[in-house]
């Protein structure tokens, strides 16, 4: 047997052993097997049995060879599918989301070939134009669960993993055990989940060892044009309460709904958060609250603590392959007495992700540390 052959297995039996990512089973499952957040994967790459995917509606896809083409349509897919492959070279569209964050991002200048791949294969909600799809030829395609979305891909022919993202860490620990087995990669899934792995039990720590109350703290998913707030069963709600502080919206007074649910201005007013958070799915930035009227007596506004969340590879905010830099430099927005120079751990973990070191220019880029420059404690990202 060759090496890789034994580093691949090797790697898929940590990957059982760690059970939170995926679940190594002699057999692959069945195709009526139960929806799970985990992944089961069951690689014979190189015999004739070819790679087992159980996906996270519980049906097993089976491919014969590593793939090549890649199609992804869930918003966080095209940067994770990079990340664990190291290079851009096998994905083959993405969602025109995807390809924003790419473009207004680093991702583009890692890998510049990626802005130049197709990008309007699917609707806002993600349904996908089955025949542009079918015209690239993808060995697989990355969609979302739900059955009216999956369906109209399968009934034309194509090989579907379907995702689901309950709000939790475990779905990502499944995509990255998911993309490494489909990339004949498994090994580096194994180590993409053990560095998640030490830094989420890093940040634990720091929130267990605090004699310090927690801030209240509100994350915008949307600003203009309509307010919506990560409320119960979001990843936001999880790593705001990961770092020790707490969410207005799932609190004494919650949104009613899951995951981003629209809300008013009064309503927020009536929490007075100390922190608010602006995600990347819009251009708000602090200063459109620092100026507005509207705003001027929340606790956040008055105390200059609106920070608009960084985007690197991906954007921070949703659950994705740079998801401990989001919950680290969360933990020094709520807790800015920390000072941890974040600028160098996101260096490192870029050249642990994509084998790259961005420029400081780049890492103000990417902690948007002029649009936060107004904002408290902020210089402490400051890389230039």
């Amino acid at each position: 047997m060759a090496t890789t052959d034994l580093n691949r297995r090797t790697a898929l039996q940590l990957l059982a052993a760690g059970g939170s990512a995926a679940l190594l089973a002699g057999c692959a499952g069945t195709s009526n097997s139960p929806p799970s957040s985990n992944a089961s994967v069951d690689s014979a790459t190189g015999s004739a049995g070819g790679i087992s995917i159980t996906d996270q509606r519980g049906k097993t896809i089976t491919v014969v060879r590593p793939v090549t083409r890649v199609v992804t349509i869930p918003m966080p897919a095209a940067s994770l599918l990079v990340a664990v492959d190291r290079t851009a070279d096998h994905l083959a569209a993405m969602h025109n989301a995807s390809w924003v964050a790419m473009r207004d991002g680093i991702m583009g200048t890692m890998f510049p070939e990626s802005l130049a791949l197709p990008h309007e294969i699917a609707t806002q909600d993600f349904t996908a134009n089955v025949e542009s799809v079918r015209a690239l030829d993808p060995d697989v395609v990355i969609q979302w669960s739900d059955a009216q979305l999956i369906e109209p891909l399968e009934e034309a022919g194509l090989t579907v993993i379907g995702l689901t993202n309950t709000g939790k860490q475990e779905d990502v620990d499944a995509w990255v055990a998911m993309f490494g087995a489909m990339l004949g990669k498994p090994e580096r899934a194994v180590e993409i989940k053990a560095r998640s792995d030490a830094e989420l039990a890093a940040v634990k720590e720091m929130a267990s060892s605090r004699n310090l109350p927690g801030p209240s703290l509100l994350y915008f998913n949307r600003f203009t044009g309509g307010l919506k707030a990560a409320a119960a069963n979001s990843y936001n709600d999880f790593y705001i309460k990961l770092v020790g502080a707490t969410n207005p919206a799932t609190g004494d007074d919650p949104l009613q709904g899951s995951g981003m649910v629209g809300l008013d201005v009064e309503q927020v007013l009536r929490w007075d958060p100390e922190i608010i958070l602006l995600g990347n799915f819009d251009g708000a930035l602090p200063q459109d609250l620092y100026a507005d009227p509207v705003w001027q007596s929340v606790s956040a506004v008055k105390s200059r603590r609106v920070y608009k969340v960084p985007l690197g590879g991906y954007r921070w905010d949703p659950p994705g392959q740079e998801s401990p830099l989001m919950w680290h430099w969360l933990s020094d927005i709520a807790f800015p007495q920390q000072q941890s120079r974040l600028p160098d751990k996101v260096t490192e973990y870029f050249d642990f992700l994509y084998s790259y070191k961005p420029t400081a220019d780049e890492l103000d880029k990417i902690l948007w540390t002029a649009a936060n420059g107004q904002s408290d404690h902020y210089q402490q990202f400051n890389a230039a």
